[in-house]
C-alpha cells in the first residue's frame, strides 16, 4: 500500500510540475489538491485541500501541493497537511 501512494504522490507532482506555468499567475500561494494526476481543486490552506482530499478520495489517494515558483515534493506529507498554513 504505501509503495502505491508514494506512485500516485509521484505522477501527481509530475502533473503539478507540468500544469505549473499556466497557474502560477493565478494560484500562487494556493494549494492544489490533486487525483489521478489532475488538479480538482484549490484551497488557500494546505489543512483545508488534506481535509478535502480525504473525504473525497480517502487517504493516499490524493496529493495537495502549493503553487509556488519553488514546488517541493512533499512525499507522504503531501497527502497528510505537513505544509503550509491551516
Amino acid at each position: 500500500m504505501a509503495q502505491a501512494q508514494q506512485n500516485e504522490t509521484d505522477r501527481n507532482y509530475d502533473a503539478f510540475l507540468a500544469q505549473l506555468p499556466q497557474i502560477i499567475g493565478k494560484y500562487a500561494g494556493m494549494y492544489a489538491l490533486l487525483h489521478e494526476c489532475e488538479i480538482v481543486e484549490y484551497y488557500r490552506g494546505s489543512l483545508e485541500a488534506t481535509l478535502a482530499g480525504a473525504k473525497r478520495f480517502g487517504l493516499g489517494a490524493f496529493s495537495v501541493q502549493e503553487v509556488t515558483d519553488e514546488p517541493e515534493h512533499l512525499g507522504f506529507y503531501s497527502y497528510v497537511g505537513g505544509s503550509g498554513p491551516y
